[in-house]
Parts: structure tokens; C-alpha cells; sequence
């Protein structure tokens, strides 16, 4: 995969930071500060994470029990993963392709909440209550909030060589000074 990144340090003590990679993109913004040998972020504003919650329940007469998960325009949201845990037994881990999504035929037990996360974007809706009842669809709703804006606070960069390091709870990025 092809990455893109950038960090601007502004002499006003702001910054900017951008990534792309695959399908993530990411950005943040805020305040430096020179800490001894490294220089530490604070972002400002601090971004407001995704967050999911239950939208209501919908007929579906005939149809099995199904899940839909919707971003504010109504569209089915594709790509998120999901966990539903069982009043006995392990959890079933699975995956929202961007339409319902429905137990497998074999599934006896019963659903007692449904977890959707999506790690890299910061979504994680925690256990939300879920009633399985054939003929219906319960909905969920994103907010996306934030989405794609990350917090930096606690971040830091170490000179190294030529180049600097970013370090972030989500591992290392190298940059290349360059100035302008």
C-alpha cells in the first residue's frame, strides 16, 4: 500500500498532521511544545469519537432476525466489524458488508448484544441491548462525529538521524525534515 503523511510544525507553536494509507485516512491538529529532546502534541480542539446507538426496531415479516447499521444519510454502513454475545456460549465475530446482516441458520441461542468496531477509525459502540426476534430488523445509527480526526495528545517526536519519529500508541511513523 502506498502511504502519504505529513507534519507541519507552525512557528506559532501549532501543528497539522495528515495520513492515507489503504482506506484510512486520518488528520489532527493542535499545539507543540519542546519537551528536553523531543517534541510533544496536544491536540486542540480534542475530537469527538464516532458513536453508534440503537435507531429503533422494523417489520420485516417473513424475514429472519437482521442487524443494519446506518450512517446519518440512511445508507447501510459497509466494512465494520461486529460481536454479538449469546446468553450461553462464546461470542460469534462477524462482519457488516454494507446490507442487514443475519445469524447464521444454525444459531439456537439467544443474542443479548451486539458490540460494532472498527479499530484504525476509533469506533467501538461498547455492548448495545439486542432483542432477536424473527421478522424484525433492529437498527443502529452512526455519528460520525470526529471521524477520521485523531487525538495526537501524548504524542511525541524524537529526532533520529535525518529523520524524526513519531511516536503514537499506534506505533512509530518516520518523517523526513524538510524546510520551507
Amino acid at each position: 500500500m502506498e502511504l502519504v503523511a505529513g507534519l507541519r510544525l507552525n512557528p506559532d507553536g501549532t501543528f497539522q498532521y495528515g495520513l492515507s494509507v489503504g482506506s484510512l485516512d486520518e488528520q489532527a491538529q493542535g499545539n507543540w511544545q519542546r519537551v528536553g529532546t523531543r517534541i510533544e502534541l496536544t491536540s486542540e480542539p480534542k475530537p469527538v469519537p464516532p458513536a453508534i446507538s440503537a435507531d429503533g426496531i422494523k417489520a420485516a415479516p417473513g424475514q429472519p432476525f437482521a442487524i443494519r447499521l446506518l450512517a446519518p444519510n440512511g445508507q447501510d454502513v459497509p466494512a465494520i466489524d461486529l460481536r454479538i454475545d449469546f446468553d450461553t456460549g462464546e461470542p460469534l465475530i462477524s462482519y457488516l458488508a454494507g446490507g442487514p446482516w443475519s445469524l447464521p441458520l444454525d444459531e439456537k441461542r439467544q443474542p443479548r448484544s451486539v458490540t460494532f468496531s472498527k479499530p484504525a477509525y476509533h469506533i467501538d459502540s461498547g455492548p448495545l441491548p439486542l432483542r432477536a426476534t424473527d421478522g424484525t430488523v433492529a437498527v443502529f445509527r452512526l455519528t460520525p462525529n470526529d471521524l477520521g480526526v485523531v487525538d495526537l495528545t501524548g504524542a511525541y517526536l524524537e529526532q533520529d538521524g535525518e529523520d524524526f519519529v513519531l511516536r503514537r500508541s499506534e506505533g512509530l511513523l518516520a518523517f523526513r525534515r524538510i524546510d520551507r
